[in-house]
């Protein structure tokens, strides 16, 4: 935002469409200006590192005003339209829309900002906008009321690390990240300051490993069958079926085709947003068939809420604590079950390409996890390669050591 005349007059006129912004290449170097002629001040600059920002850019009392209006596309043509048609409002009423924007900007806590998000781009385009609003509720409660200017890279830093003490190093770094993205739609509420999440330096991560180890799964499975129906059949159908836990919690029977053993999941629950048939092997659809029987009193959902049949069950988390506190395996999460279908295949010789499959993962990047368990190819590669180049030495398959060996045999 600027109040000086640091931008020179737009000498490119068109009006603004998606294809006409889209098909602007940057300059060499410098900066280029186009002028919305639709839209009174709504002026387009796009830079020679391909930078492409809406400014309204009017003169006010004689002295040129430029207020950013945001990032293109983050935002849209329709929105920079409306907010410059805010700013000639004010103007027409006597007010200067820069100086307007700096008193506001001192008021703005960071909770108005976030709200401010959730509408404009969370629940727009991130599928996990609940679970990110419960962790800035619970997180970040103590910056919820300090407004934009005040809070400092110490305070995120002081922040960052009263979670990893508390809650995890896993839960601070995602606390962080939700605090940077909050920050970079904080211009359209006429904030000019630094982010201050950036450079902030976060948590080693490693990925998790945990998977039911064979000897386990005994006990594990013992304490399975003491569970209380629903969990029992909740838990086995996650194990065999690789799927994630809030995905399964969600089954219809409309989605499940018994003939064909297939589960259609649609790809607006899933995490990469594609469609899957996910197979259902011979013991799941037994347990399916089983709740199937009682389906005249859950006509919708193959694992209902005892809360009521026109929902499904919750998050399952005090029954997953009773079952791992039962089987002494108090270290597993629900989500490493998921883990245990796809290591399992990696340890019987899958291929990545097929447990990505299975899993419904949309690149092989995350399933590469599972590559260090498919040893048993790589024994027999090895196997082979060793037998191959002993038989070519024409050598036994031991060395021998250097020394004759003189014991008798009597």
């Amino acid at each position: 935002m600027c109040t000086k005349n640091s931008m020179a007059k737009p000498k490119n006129a068109i009006t603004f469409t998606m294809q006409r912004l889209s098909k602007i290449t940057p300059p060499e170097k410098g900066r280029v200006y186009y002028r919305d002629t639709a839209t009174s001040g709504l002026v387009f600059v796009i830079t020679a590192n391909n930078s492409r920002t809406f400014y309204f850019s009017k003169r006010i009392n004689r002295k040129p005003v430029r207020i950013k209006i945001g990032n293109y596309p983050a935002i849209s043509i329709d929105t920079a339209r409306q907010a410059a048609h805010r700013f000639l409002g004010e103007i027409a009423q006597g007010q200067n829309p820069y100086i307007n924007i700096k008193k506001r900007v001192k008021s703005v806590t960071l909770k108005e900002l976030f709200l401010h998000w959730l509408e404009v781009h969370a629940k727009k385009r991130k599928k996990t906008w609940k679970q990110n609003t419960r962790t800035f509720n619970q997180h970040v409660k103590p910056l919820h009321d300090k407004t934009l200017n005040n809070i400092t890279k110490n305070d995120i830093i002081a922040l960052h690390q009263h979670i990893g003490r508390h809650s995890g190093t896993y839960q601070a770094n995602r606390t962080i990240e939700i605090i940077r993205s909050i920050y970079s739609v904080a211009d359209q509420l006429g904030y000019t300051g630094e982010n201050p999440c950036i450079h902030v330096e976060r948590y080693p991560e490693y990925p998790r490993e945990r998977f039911i180890r064979p000897h386990e799964f005994a006990q594990f499975y013992a304490a399975l069958c003491k569970q209380e129906p629903l969990y029992r059949d909740l838990f086995f159908t996650i194990l065999l079926t690789g799927q994630r836990k809030n995905n399964v919690c969600r089954m219809q029977w409309r989605d499940i085709d018994f003939e064909n053993k297939l589960w259609y999941v649609s790809g607006i629950t899933l995490k990469n947003g594609s469609p899957l048939a996910v197979v259902l092997s011979d013991p799941v659809i037994e347990v399916l068939q089983a709740r199937r029987d009682d389906r005249h009193k859950h006509p919708e959902w193959v694992f209902p809420s005892k809360r009521g049949k026109d929902r499904p069950v919750g998050n399952p988390t005090d029954a997953w604590d009773k079952l791992r506190k039962e089987s002494g395996l108090t270290d597993l999460r629900i989500h490493d079950l998921r883990r245990t279908f796809g290591s399992w295949q990696a340890i019987n010789g899958t291929s990545l390409h097929i447990i990505g499959k299975a899993l419904g993962h949309k690149s092989i990047h995350s399933t590469k996890i599972y590559a260090h368990l498919i040893t048993e190819p790589i024994r027999d590669a090895v196997t082979n390669a060793t037998q191959k180049m002993l038989e070519y030495c024409r050598i036994p398959n031991r060395p021998n050591t250097g020394q004759e060996d003189n014991t008798e045999i009597e």
